[in-house]
């Protein structure tokens, strides 16, 4: 698994090197497809080595999770940019039925269509909105019937008008002696520390979507923490120290629907 992921890691910085790349060649504004959280960690690391090249993402939306990176050449900051991105409404005809984010994430995914083309997915009481490259909206338009064995009705929108969802959550808050992995996930799933650290080293966590396996790999502010069979939180605030020198942390568990 682990020699998959540097593999995939590699494959992904060749992309957004070449994203900069031909920004830079050609004098333009260049978007990626979709990047989750770790990517665009990636990239901001590898903007570094392109002087003189800004970027930014955007998502379709303030909190999107996954997001396109658009690069340019510092001087083009103002140049006019239509940015490739598009949303999708997915309604089931059965008002009885409640597809999950799953279920609508593999319904599109089964059409032939590449993850790195799908933003996020909101998933509503009666519907869904899906943020997408443009290039692939007529296709699934014309392609998705169904979500599980659900009839759809698939509908554009504007990004304006996409679903506004605050996911819900459990909020967490505690102190810790330094903001190890171990002993921030142990806090997110209610797992001591000595219990946590084999889980980690059994690769079942992932940190900003990759996999980490040392209990020792350090957390910080906006990190977000998957644990297989736990679910996922997010560190949302890490603050002071308390008068024994402990950090004080805020932590986010999504709850799921």
């Amino acid at each position: 698994m682990e020699h998959l992921d540097n593999i995939n890691e590699e494959i992904t910085e060749a992309r957004i090197r070449d994203i900069f790349t031909i920004a830079r060649k050609n004098r333009e504004k260049k978007a990626s497809n979709f990047l989750d959280p770790g990517q665009q960690q990636m990239a901001e690391i590898v903007a570094r080595s392109f002087p003189g090249m800004g970027f930014y993402f955007n998502g379709g939306y303030e909190k999107a999770e996954r997001k396109i990176l658009v690069a340019y050449p510092e001087d083009m900051l103002d140049e006019p940019f239509r940015e490739p991105l598009g949303a999708l409404r997915i309604i089931p005809k059965n008002s009885d039925e409640h597809p999950g984010h799953r279920d609508y994430l593999g319904a599109i995914l089964a059409l032939g269509i590449n993850r790195e083309k799908l933003g996020d997915i909101l998933v509503g009481k009666t519907s869904a909105d899906v943020v997408v490259k443009q290039e692939i909206m007529e296709y699934i338009g014309l392609n998705l019937k169904k979500i599980r064995n659900v009839s759809v009705e698939v509908e554009e929108i504007s990004l304006k008008e996409l679903l506004q969802l605050e996911r819900p959550y459990k909020e967490l808050k505690s102190t810790v002696a330094s903001l190890r992995l171990d002993a921030i996930a142990g806090i997110a799933f209610g797992i001591s520390r000595s219990k946590m650290a084999p889980f980690i080293k059994g690769e079942n966590i992932r940190l900003n979507f990759k996999v980490v396996k040392d209990p020792a790999a350090l957390v910080k502010e906006g990190d977000i923490i998957s644990a297989n069979r736990l679910g996922r939180a997010k560190v949302v605030e890490v603050g002071g120290r308390s008068k024994k020198g402990r950090i004080y942390v805020k932590i986010h568990r999504y709850i799921s629907k």
